[in-house]
C-alpha cells in the first residue's frame, strides 16, 4: 500500500489497522495465550496504528491530537496498558474484565476524530 497522504487516508489506514484486532485476538486465543497476553497484544497493535499515523500526518494535525491524548490521559501518545488496567480496576471491574475491555476498545475508534477527518483534504 502505498504511503496514505491526506488526513482522511491516514485515517482510513488506522481504522484498517485496528480492524485487524479481532482476527489478531481469535488466533492468539485459539494458540492458549493468556487473557492478559491478548489484551497487552490488542492495546500494542491500536498504539503502534495511533503512532505510525500521526508520523504520517502534517506537524499541526499531529500536535492537535497529540495535545489531546496529553490533557486526556497524561501522555502523548495514549493510554499506557498499565493505565488502563488501573482505570477500569478503579471503575470497579476485575483484573479479567479490564483485560476484556482493554480487547474490546481497542477494536473501536474514536467516532468524533473519525468525522473530523472523513472528508478528503489536499495533500499533506
Amino acid at each position: 500500500m502505498k504511503k496514505p497522504t491526506t488526513n482522511s487516508e491516514i485515517r482510513a489506514w488506522y481504522k484498517e489497522q485496528v480492524a485487524g484486532i479481532p482476527a489478531n485476538d481469535a488466533k492468539l486465543k485459539a494458540q492458549g495465550v493468556s487473557l492478559e497476553g491478548r489484551a497487552k497484544a490488542a492495546h500494542e497493535i491500536r498504539h503502534k496504528a495511533r503512532v505510525e499515523a500521526r508520523q504520517f500526518m502534517g506537524t499541526l494535525d499531529a500536535a492537535m491530537l497529540k495535545a489531546r491524548d496529553y490533557f486526556k490521559y497524561g501522555r502523548l501518545d495514549g493510554p499506557s496498558f498499565d493505565q488502563l488496567v488501573a482505570d477500569a480496576k478503579k471503575s470497579g471491574l476485575s483484573e479479567a474484565q479490564a483485560y476484556d475491555k482493554i480487547i474490546n476498545s481497542s477494536q473501536r475508534t474514536n467516532q468524533a476524530v473519525d468525522n473530523m477527518y472523513a472528508k478528503p483534504q489536499a495533500k499533506l
